[in-house]
Protein backbone atom coordinates (compact mmCIF):
# COMPACT_ATOMS: atom_id res chain seq x y z
CA UNK A 1 0.00 0.00 0.00
CA UNK A 2 2.88 2.30 0.72
CA UNK A 3 4.42 1.97 -2.77
CA UNK A 4 1.05 2.58 -4.38
CA UNK A 5 1.08 5.88 -2.55
CA UNK A 6 4.37 6.51 -3.60
CA UNK A 7 3.91 6.62 -7.53
CA UNK A 8 0.77 8.75 -7.40
CA UNK A 9 2.99 11.45 -6.18
CA UNK A 10 5.65 10.58 -8.42
CA UNK A 11 2.91 11.03 -11.41
CA UNK A 12 1.45 13.94 -10.26
CA UNK A 13 4.73 15.54 -9.83
CA UNK A 14 5.42 14.84 -13.24
CA UNK A 15 1.98 16.24 -14.43
CA UNK A 16 2.95 19.51 -12.53
CA UNK A 17 6.36 19.83 -14.26
CA UNK A 18 4.53 19.65 -17.97
CA UNK A 19 6.88 16.44 -18.19
CA UNK A 20 4.16 13.56 -18.46
CA UNK A 21 1.53 15.37 -20.93
CA UNK A 22 4.30 17.37 -24.11
CA UNK A 23 1.95 20.32 -23.85
CA UNK A 24 3.83 23.91 -23.85
CA UNK A 25 2.38 27.05 -22.47
CA UNK A 26 1.67 29.93 -24.59
CA UNK A 27 4.15 32.32 -25.29
CA UNK A 28 3.00 36.31 -23.82
CA UNK A 29 2.94 38.95 -26.71
CA UNK A 30 5.24 41.00 -26.81
CA UNK A 31 4.59 44.88 -25.20
CA UNK A 32 3.94 47.54 -27.91
CA UNK A 33 5.90 50.41 -28.17
CA UNK A 34 4.03 53.80 -28.66
CA UNK A 35 5.35 55.61 -31.47
CA UNK A 36 5.41 59.94 -31.57
CA UNK A 37 2.20 61.73 -30.92
CA UNK A 38 0.66 63.26 -33.95
CA UNK A 39 -0.42 66.58 -34.02
CA UNK A 40 -4.43 67.12 -34.00
CA UNK A 41 -6.43 68.18 -36.90
CA UNK A 42 -6.80 71.69 -37.51
CA UNK A 43 -10.43 72.43 -37.94
CA UNK A 44 -11.79 73.58 -41.23
CA UNK A 45 -12.16 77.64 -40.68
CA UNK A 46 -15.61 78.79 -41.50
CA UNK A 47 -15.64 81.89 -44.18
CA UNK A 48 -17.00 84.72 -43.03
CA UNK A 49 -19.88 86.02 -44.87
CA UNK A 50 -19.89 89.48 -46.23
CA UNK A 51 -22.18 91.53 -44.07
CA UNK A 52 -25.51 92.53 -45.47
CA UNK A 53 -25.67 96.35 -45.69
CA UNK A 54 -28.23 97.82 -43.40
CA UNK A 55 -31.29 98.69 -44.62
CA UNK A 56 -31.01 102.39 -46.76
CA UNK A 57 -27.33 101.57 -46.85
CA UNK A 58 -26.09 103.43 -50.08
CA UNK A 59 -28.83 105.15 -50.95
CA UNK A 60 -30.15 108.87 -50.42
CA UNK A 61 -33.24 109.63 -50.17
CA UNK A 62 -35.74 112.99 -49.31
CA UNK A 63 -38.62 115.08 -50.71
CA UNK A 64 -38.46 118.52 -52.34
CA UNK A 65 -41.36 121.19 -50.97
CA UNK A 66 -42.42 124.45 -51.10
CA UNK A 67 -42.76 126.61 -48.46
CA UNK A 68 -46.19 126.18 -47.97
CA UNK A 69 -45.46 122.79 -48.22
CA UNK A 70 -46.65 121.71 -51.50
CA UNK A 71 -44.52 118.67 -54.03
CA UNK A 72 -41.82 119.91 -56.47
CA UNK A 73 -41.87 117.97 -59.36
CA UNK A 74 -38.83 117.59 -62.08
CA UNK A 75 -36.19 119.17 -59.79
CA UNK A 76 -32.80 117.25 -60.44
CA UNK A 77 -30.99 115.78 -57.36
CA UNK A 78 -27.04 114.71 -57.47
CA UNK A 79 -25.24 113.18 -54.85
CA UNK A 80 -21.75 113.57 -55.41
CA UNK A 81 -18.77 111.63 -53.38
CA UNK A 82 -16.47 114.11 -51.50
CA UNK A 83 -13.25 112.56 -52.73
CA UNK A 84 -13.79 110.75 -55.89
CA UNK A 85 -16.57 113.36 -57.22
CA UNK A 86 -18.67 110.56 -58.78
CA UNK A 87 -22.47 111.02 -58.61
CA UNK A 88 -25.38 109.86 -59.05
CA UNK A 89 -28.61 111.85 -60.07
CA UNK A 90 -32.56 111.52 -60.00
CA UNK A 91 -36.02 114.00 -60.55
CA UNK A 92 -38.57 114.12 -57.95
CA UNK A 93 -41.76 112.82 -58.97
CA UNK A 94 -45.22 114.17 -58.36
CA UNK A 95 -45.37 113.87 -54.55
CA UNK A 96 -41.67 115.39 -55.00
CA UNK A 97 -40.00 112.39 -53.73
CA UNK A 98 -36.45 111.09 -54.76
CA UNK A 99 -34.61 108.21 -54.51
CA UNK A 100 -30.12 107.56 -55.18
CA UNK A 101 -28.73 104.41 -55.51
CA UNK A 102 -25.21 104.71 -54.52
CA UNK A 103 -22.01 102.96 -55.76
CA UNK A 104 -20.71 100.85 -52.60
CA UNK A 105 -17.46 102.54 -52.40
CA UNK A 106 -15.83 103.56 -48.72
CA UNK A 107 -16.32 107.77 -48.37
CA UNK A 108 -19.05 110.49 -47.65
CA UNK A 109 -21.49 112.27 -49.98
CA UNK A 110 -23.03 115.15 -50.89
CA UNK A 111 -25.97 116.16 -52.09
CA UNK A 112 -27.73 119.32 -53.82
CA UNK A 113 -30.65 120.00 -56.44
CA UNK A 114 -30.78 122.58 -58.98
CA UNK A 115 -34.56 123.97 -60.05
CA UNK A 116 -35.11 124.81 -63.43
CA UNK A 117 -37.57 127.69 -63.58
CA UNK A 118 -38.54 129.75 -66.44
CA UNK A 119 -38.98 133.60 -67.06
CA UNK A 120 -39.64 135.81 -70.59
CA UNK A 121 -38.83 132.56 -72.17
CA UNK A 122 -35.81 131.73 -70.66
CA UNK A 123 -34.61 129.06 -68.38
CA UNK A 124 -32.85 130.47 -65.28
CA UNK A 125 -31.34 127.35 -62.85
CA UNK A 126 -31.71 127.69 -58.80
CA UNK A 127 -29.29 125.99 -56.45
CA UNK A 128 -30.84 124.44 -53.37
CA UNK A 129 -29.11 123.38 -50.31
CA UNK A 130 -30.98 120.47 -48.18
CA UNK A 131 -32.20 121.33 -44.75
CA UNK A 132 -29.32 118.94 -43.28
CA UNK A 133 -26.36 120.25 -44.90
CA UNK A 134 -23.61 117.73 -44.29
CA UNK A 135 -22.05 115.42 -46.01
CA UNK A 136 -22.74 111.37 -44.78
CA UNK A 137 -21.37 107.95 -44.65
CA UNK A 138 -22.18 106.13 -48.11
CA UNK A 139 -22.70 102.86 -46.03
CA UNK A 140 -25.21 104.40 -43.57
CA UNK A 141 -27.31 105.85 -46.82
CA UNK A 142 -29.25 109.09 -45.71
CA UNK A 143 -32.67 111.21 -45.72
CA UNK A 144 -32.17 115.14 -47.10
CA UNK A 145 -35.28 117.36 -47.88
CA UNK A 146 -35.14 120.16 -49.35
CA UNK A 147 -37.65 123.49 -49.04
CA UNK A 148 -37.86 125.80 -51.56
CA UNK A 149 -38.04 129.11 -50.25
CA UNK A 150 -38.69 133.04 -51.62
CA UNK A 151 -35.03 133.85 -50.97
CA UNK A 152 -33.91 130.95 -53.05
CA UNK A 153 -35.79 132.72 -56.22
CA UNK A 154 -33.19 133.86 -58.97
CA UNK A 155 -33.06 137.43 -59.35
CA UNK A 156 -32.01 140.10 -61.07
CA UNK A 157 -31.33 143.66 -61.18
CA UNK A 158 -33.66 146.75 -62.57
CA UNK A 159 -32.12 149.46 -64.13
CA UNK A 160 -33.68 152.97 -64.90
CA UNK A 161 -32.70 155.62 -67.29
CA UNK A 162 -34.06 159.27 -68.25
CA UNK A 163 -35.00 160.14 -71.73
CA UNK A 164 -35.14 163.75 -72.88
CA UNK A 165 -38.20 165.55 -71.01
CA UNK A 166 -38.80 168.80 -70.46
CA UNK A 167 -39.94 168.13 -66.91
CA UNK A 168 -36.93 166.49 -64.45
CA UNK A 169 -38.54 163.32 -62.50
CA UNK A 170 -38.37 164.01 -58.62
CA UNK A 171 -36.10 160.82 -57.32
CA UNK A 172 -37.26 161.33 -54.23
CA UNK A 173 -41.41 161.07 -55.00
CA UNK A 174 -40.80 158.28 -57.45
CA UNK A 175 -42.77 155.03 -57.00
CA UNK A 176 -42.76 152.20 -59.21
CA UNK A 177 -45.52 149.15 -59.56
CA UNK A 178 -44.38 145.85 -61.19
CA UNK A 179 -47.38 143.41 -61.45
CA UNK A 180 -45.87 139.56 -61.86
CA UNK A 181 -47.39 138.50 -65.46
CA UNK A 182 -47.90 135.17 -64.10
CA UNK A 183 -45.99 133.79 -61.09
CA UNK A 184 -42.56 135.31 -60.59
CA UNK A 185 -39.60 132.78 -59.45
CA UNK A 186 -40.72 133.61 -56.06
CA UNK A 187 -44.00 131.77 -56.49
CA UNK A 188 -45.88 135.15 -56.37
CA UNK A 189 -48.42 137.05 -58.10
CA UNK A 190 -49.24 139.89 -55.81
CA UNK A 191 -48.46 143.16 -57.07
CA UNK A 192 -45.96 145.27 -55.28
CA UNK A 193 -44.72 148.75 -55.27
CA UNK A 194 -40.93 150.30 -54.24
CA UNK A 195 -39.83 153.58 -54.05
CA UNK A 196 -37.20 154.17 -56.82
CA UNK A 197 -33.87 155.36 -55.43
CA UNK A 198 -31.62 158.04 -57.70
CA UNK A 199 -28.74 156.01 -58.69
CA UNK A 200 -28.56 152.48 -57.49
CA UNK A 201 -31.68 150.44 -59.27
CA UNK A 202 -33.78 147.97 -58.18
CA UNK A 203 -31.57 145.23 -57.12
CA UNK A 204 -32.73 141.54 -55.92
CA UNK A 205 -36.03 141.44 -57.94
CA UNK A 206 -37.29 137.95 -58.50
CA UNK A 207 -37.04 136.73 -62.12
CA UNK A 208 -39.93 137.01 -64.22
CA UNK A 209 -42.51 139.16 -66.71
CA UNK A 210 -44.42 142.42 -65.06
CA UNK A 211 -46.61 145.11 -66.09
CA UNK A 212 -44.92 148.04 -64.76
CA UNK A 213 -46.48 151.19 -63.76
CA UNK A 214 -44.63 154.46 -62.46
CA UNK A 215 -45.60 157.52 -61.02
CA UNK A 216 -43.69 161.16 -59.02
CA UNK A 217 -44.96 163.76 -57.85
CA UNK A 218 -44.55 167.85 -59.26
CA UNK A 219 -45.59 170.37 -57.41
CA UNK A 220 -47.64 168.59 -54.85
CA UNK A 221 -49.59 166.59 -57.52
CA UNK A 222 -49.02 162.96 -58.22
CA UNK A 223 -48.31 162.31 -62.08
CA UNK A 224 -47.66 159.46 -64.02
CA UNK A 225 -44.73 159.16 -66.42
CA UNK A 226 -44.41 156.86 -69.55
CA UNK A 227 -42.45 154.33 -69.46
CA UNK A 228 -40.75 152.13 -72.06
CA UNK A 229 -38.54 148.73 -72.24
CA UNK A 230 -35.63 147.39 -74.25
CA UNK A 231 -38.37 144.64 -75.62
CA UNK A 232 -41.15 147.12 -75.79
CA UNK A 233 -39.64 150.11 -77.30
CA UNK A 234 -42.87 152.22 -77.30
CA UNK A 235 -43.35 154.72 -74.79
CA UNK A 236 -46.82 153.50 -72.65
CA UNK A 237 -48.17 154.78 -68.81
CA UNK A 238 -48.47 150.44 -68.25
CA UNK A 239 -45.56 148.97 -70.17
CA UNK A 240 -44.73 145.00 -69.87
CA UNK A 241 -40.93 144.42 -69.22
CA UNK A 242 -38.93 141.11 -69.10
CA UNK A 243 -35.75 140.12 -67.57
CA UNK A 244 -33.19 139.70 -70.31
CA UNK A 245 -29.48 138.26 -70.20
CA UNK A 246 -26.58 140.59 -69.62
CA UNK A 247 -22.95 139.97 -70.36
CA UNK A 248 -22.10 142.08 -67.22
CA UNK A 249 -25.28 142.11 -64.50
CA UNK A 250 -27.02 139.04 -65.58
CA UNK A 251 -30.95 139.08 -65.84
CA UNK A 252 -31.69 142.79 -65.81
CA UNK A 253 -34.39 144.48 -66.52
CA UNK A 254 -33.93 147.95 -68.86
CA UNK A 255 -36.71 151.01 -67.77
CA UNK A 256 -36.92 154.65 -69.56
CA UNK A 257 -38.71 156.92 -68.09
CA UNK A 258 -39.86 160.59 -69.31
CA UNK A 259 -42.94 162.80 -68.78
CA UNK A 260 -45.92 162.52 -70.42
Amino acid sequence: MSRLLLLALTVSTLAACGGGTGQTSPTPPAPSVPGPAQPAPMPTPTPNPTPAPAPGAYTVTGRILTESGQPLAGVEVTATHTVSYTYGTAKTDAQGRYTIALPQQLGSWDVVAYRALTACGQTFEVRLAPEVDTPFAGAQGAVRDFVYRKENAPRGKVYDYIDNSDVEIDYSTLEVTFTPDGPNAAGSTEAFTVKYPFGYGLPDMPLGAYFVTASHQRGGQKEGLLIKTRDNPTYAPRVRGCFLPDSHYGPTLELFWKNP
